[in-house]
């Protein structure tokens, strides 16, 4: 595989999978390293703790998350995390386009008129829930980019003091 080795300061605030490990109340750079910070995960909380690093703090920041996927997997994640991609939002998506059969019905009642019998195609919700995925992975991406965080697509892990891992996709 592809690695690389990167080398955290002293002064690190580390965040793994979003828990953080160490919060001092100032950032310096140490001479000699990489950045100030690598957060391993670009979930909900990966991505706010190293937008907020880079941009109250100013510290340099890169993000190491797997490649974009719907099924995660040891070589698939992608920014948002689990939550965003294959839990939390594609339910609600789904919950939410199945209600509409009700409101059609219930519409009746309210003065409305359907004229047709509304049809229903999985497909399609199935494919505006994977769009509407990918359009927010691709948003996660951009607000890391819009604060100045490095986002490095690959495999992160704790190597020692200072030291990141990083194996790059093939």
């Amino acid at each position: 595989p592809n690695k690389s080795c990167v080398r955290v300061c002293k002064n690190d605030f580390l965040i793994v999978r979003g828990a953080v490990i160490q919060y001092p109340a100032t950032v310096e750079m140490a001479d000699g390293y990489d950045y100030d910070l690598i957060t391993l995960g670009a979930g909900s909380g990966g991505v706010r703790a190293s937008r907020f690093a880079a941009t109250i703090y100013k510290a340099k920041v890169a993000v190491v998350e797997l490649p974009f996927g719907f099924v995660s997997s040891e070589t698939i994640g992608g920014a948002g995390g689990t939550c965003v991609i294959r839990g939390c939002v594609p339910k609600k998506l789904l919950v939410y386009g199945s209600q509409f059969s009700e409101e059609f019905a219930d519409a009746k009642g309210f003065g409305w008129s359907v004229n047709s019998t509304p049809t229903h195609t999985w497909a399609e919700l199935v494919g505006s829930k994977s769009k509407e995925i990918q359009r927010l992975n691709t948003t996660y991406g951009s607000i890391l980019k819009n604060a100045g965080v490095e986002y490095i697509e690959g495999r992160g892990s704790i190597a020692g003091p200072n030291t990141v891992d990083i194996t790059l996709p093939d």
